[in-house]
Formats: structure tokens, sequence, C-alpha cells
């Protein structure tokens, strides 16, 4: 199949005849790439505009964390480059091969031509920026970050559960008022026993009571503070978590509202565009 059938089936030309998509072709210059190779950086000057004629691309920037964060995907039919083609500034993200891809490009001045010429490929650009933004926004949503509650689940042993069990056991009016019947019932009965000489197995001055209170004092202490130095590490991965989301959250806000702004140039310069052909066509 020759290259004019198929820029054919590319949405942006389909309302072209066989000898203005040939005229097209002429003014495009070709371009290969192989799987894995970065086709556009960030911060490039270039203003290329490419169309996708084999293969599929990924279109990606860098968070915080210094992760690669996947903007969009495009494969043979659609385009990409037209944020910095209308508007003349440096790439704001990355593209790269995900396959063997070819494209067509058009320099800027040629793309600005083209949609003078075919208002229907400037509608097209604009549903592909809306497309795009579209996906922005619903990725911003979508991000989350990681729940301390969550992780401090996942680090969750044995240990640490009969720990927090216990702690919240006795830091409770559950127990406060079982163990005070308990011991009123102690102390009544091995008092009671030896006013009317039955045998008491801890007569007065409660040694034996004395001794398992100290015993529960003994290990109550450390286990609670094992439950308190639990607490305490999940609350520093909370701060460690927060101060990570306000970075990330920061970098983000700032590549979004980038995105967003080259975005609304761009379609305000396609509708004032398309506006003064209109307005030239006009009888």
């Amino acid at each position: 199949m020759d290259e004019v059938q198929t820029l054919r089936k590319v949405p942006l030309f389909a309302g072209m005849d066989d000898q203005e998509i040939a005229g097209v072709r002429a003014i495009m210059e070709a371009n290969s790439y192989v799987p894995g190779q970065t086709i556009i950086h960030e911060s490039d000057d270039s203003s290329s505009f490419h169309v996708i004629t084999s293969g599929t691309i990924e279109m990606f920037t860098t968070d915080a964390s210094a992760s690669e964060l996947v903007l969009d995907n495009a494969t043979v039919g659609s385009f990409f480059g037209e944020l910095s083609a209308l508007t003349g500034e440096p790439r704001l993200v990355r593209v790269r091969a995900i396959d063997q891809v070819t494209t067509l490009t058009l320099g800027r001045e040629q793309l600005h031509e083209f949609v003078m010429k075919h208002p229907h490929a400037g509608i097209d650009v604009m549903t592909a920026l809306a497309h795009r933004l579209y996906r922005t926004d619903k990725l911003l949503r979508q991000t989350v970050s990681r729940n301390a509650s969550d992780e401090a689940e996942q680090r969750f042993t044995t240990g640490d559960q009969v720990a927090d069990q216990f702690a919240s056991g006795m830091g409770s009016w559950t127990f406060i008022i079982i163990q005070s019947v308990i011991l009123a019932i102690w102390v009544a009965f091995n008092a009671a026993a030896v006013h009317l000489g039955w045998w008491a197995w801890d007569p007065y001055p409660f040694i034996f009571l004395n001794l398992v209170l100290s015993f529960q004092a003994a290990y109550a202490a450390p286990i609670i503070m094992m439950s308190q130095n639990r607490a305490a590490d999940k609350d520093r991965l909370a701060a460690e978590i927060d101060h990570r989301v306000n970075v990330k959250a920061e970098v983000k806000t700032g590549l979004i509202m980038n995105r967003l702004d080259d975005l609304e140039r761009s379609l305000h310069y396609l509708h004032k565009e398309q506006c003064s052909l209109l307005r030239e066509r006009a009888p």
C-alpha cells in the first residue's frame, strides 16, 4: 500500500482527495525509530508535528519520586507534538517508541498553513487536545499516594497485634471494672475468712495480691510501650508520606498547570485561525 493510501486512513487527512494528500506528503519528512528510542525530549526546542504511520508511542513525564508517569499512548493514525508545533514553546513531555515506529512530520509553519487550508483538520487537532486534557485530568484524580495505615498493617507482626490488643484492653473501662470487681471479691473474701476463722489463701495484708499486681505491672508496662513504639513508628511513616505527597503534589501541579496553559493557548490559536479563515471565505 503506498503512502497516499496510508495517509488516507489517518483521520486528519480523511476529508482530502488523493491530489491534496499527495501534496501534503510531498512536504512531509519521513522518520523511523527503533523500539525504546526517545523521539522527543522534555525542553526540546523542536516544533515538528508527527503523524504516526506505523507502530505505537507513549508520552510520559517524571514525577517527584523520579518515576515515569505515562500520560497517553498513540498508534497508527494518531499524531503528537501538536502543542509545541502550535505555540512554538519547548516540549513539556517525552515521547518514546514502544515498538518500531515510523512517522511523517510537518514543521510549525507548514502545520499552520495546513490547518488554515483544511478547517476539519483543525477540528481533529482540537479534539485530540481536548482528549489529552481529559486524560491529564483523569490521571491527576486517579494518582493516589501511599496509605500509612495500609503500610503499617503490612509490617504488622503477631507480637504487635498482641501488644495492641493488650494495651487496648487495659486502657478500657471494661478492664477497670472487671479488675475492681476481682480485687473487691479477693479482699472481701479473705478478710471475711480471717474474721470467721475460715481458711484464707491471702490474709491481710494481702501479700499474694500485691505480688500478683506487681507481676501484672511488670509485664504490662513493656507491652504497652511496645504498642506505643509501634504507634510512634506509624506516625513517623505518616509524616514521611505527607512530606512526599506535598512535594509530589507541588511538582505535578506545576506540570499540569503548564500543560493546561499550553492546551488553552493551542485551542485559542486554532479558534482564532479558523475564525479568520471563515471571515475570508464569507461572501
